[in-house]
């Protein structure tokens, strides 16, 4: 009888250990499946925010463009939130009065530098800045368009002829 009662005593002891095994792992896949998911929406906060001052820039570029009498290109001058200058530099404009680009993913990742000052990248994650022909898409060269992403997730694009940006795309 002792046989079995130890017998039982190391079938518990094992289950027991399974047990805790088995809960400590799902609470740790838990965790993990909760920080993951929530740093995607800290990214796109970071992009929209971004977005909102590429879209503030490239609208004050063509405006000043106006002003100006219609140059070839303009000096912009990059604010920070508090308004305080931060930047300056010549942009190229194109005859329609956007920021004039090379049309090649590199001419796209050239503007948002120029745009934005600032590197192609949001909250520490790399940005790709790409570029889509608008022949090869619809046989119109106007729909030209430079598409800013993370690896996964979030994107928007800028409309190279017409300055329109998109909203946030998941």
């Amino acid at each position: 009888m002792r046989r079995n009662e130890a017998s039982d005593e190391r079938e518990r002891t094992l289950f027991s250990n399974l047990v805790v095994v088995v809960v400590f792992t799902s609470l740790i896949l838990g965790f993990i499946v909760y920080f993951n998911d929530s740093s995607p929406s800290i990214r796109k906060v970071a992009l929209q925010t971004l977005v909102e001052q590429f879209t503030k820039s490239t609208l004050n570029a063509h405006w000043q463009w106006q002003n100006e009498g219609r140059p070839s290109s303009i000096l912009l001058v990059n604010y920070d939130a508090q308004g305080n200058e931060i930047g300056r530099h010549p942009l190229n404009m194109s005859h329609l009065g956007w920021p004039r680009l090379t049309p090649t993913s590199k001419g796209c990742a050239d503007l948002w530098r120029d745009v934005l000052n600032t590197d192609l990248e949001v909250e520490g994650f790399k940005m790709y800045a790409e570029f889509y022909d608008g022949v090869q898409i619809s046989d119109n060269a106007l729909a030209s368009i430079c598409r800013y992403r993370l690896s996964t997730g979030p994107y928007f694009e800028y409309k190279v002829y017409t300055g329109q940006v998109s909203k946030i795309i998941s």
